[in-house]
């Protein structure tokens, strides 16, 4: 089985991951965590306007080929089986995420993205105007390009509004998409928040 975990660039993907990952392996399911990052491409945006380096993150920037081949493999068993939880922009773009996966996409508003992308982007040694110029250039409109094609949040079979890092609402679930243990993490979530329609 795959999950995806999709969301904006500093939605909270990759700690939502990790904790579902940990909650599998207490619940006795071995789950393989995959990150899109991992699949990027080495690609110079040198002396591009905006639209040229938006087209190029969206469309080059991560082998999304290579990660449906590794997800080809562990749905044919070559991967030893078991759960893969993919987390990252653009998993639809996928094709195993998009015709077999179970989704959850987190949201959160674009000035909590962007605050969120500053400090982990400073954290990185970047500089100020360099993180602008991605998130304007890069982030946001692939971001915009994707939701337009692809739809994540009408697809999802949940969504958690991650606003708030200590108080994430769950806002819609699909029963019955996920394993048991992450089954268990939604319904804790919902239990929480009291937000679940």
């Amino acid at each position: 089985m795959i999950v995806a975990v999709d969301g904006l660039d500093g939605s909270g993907k990759s700690r939502l991951a990790a904790a579902l990952a940990a909650d599998c392996a207490a619940g006795g399911l071995p789950a393989t965590l995959l990150h899109v990052d991992d699949f990027r491409r080495d690609v110079d945006f040198t002396g591009l306007d905006a639209e040229a380096e938006a087209a190029l993150y969206y469309e080059r920037y991560y082998d999304l080929a290579a990660l449906d081949a590794k997800l080809g493999a562990f749905r044919g068993g070559g991967a030893g089986g078991g759960l893969a939880i993919v987390e990252g922009i653009f998993t639809l773009r996928v094709p195993a995420v998009g015709a077999v996966a179970a989704l959850i996409v987190l949201t959160v508003s674009p000035d909590e993205a962007r605050r969120r992308i500053v400090e982990r982007d400073r954290a990185k040694g970047r500089s100020d105007e360099e993180i602008a110029r991605r998130i304007a250039r890069r982030y946001f409109p692939a971001r915009a390009r994707y939701r337009s094609e692809s739809d994540p949040e009408a697809r999802a079979d949940a969504v958690i509004d991650n606003e708030d890092w200590r108080a994430p609402r769950l806002v819609r679930r699909t029963r019955g998409r996920f394993p048991p243990p992450i089954e268990q993490a939604l319904d804790r979530l919902a239990a929480m928040t009291n937000n679940e329609r």
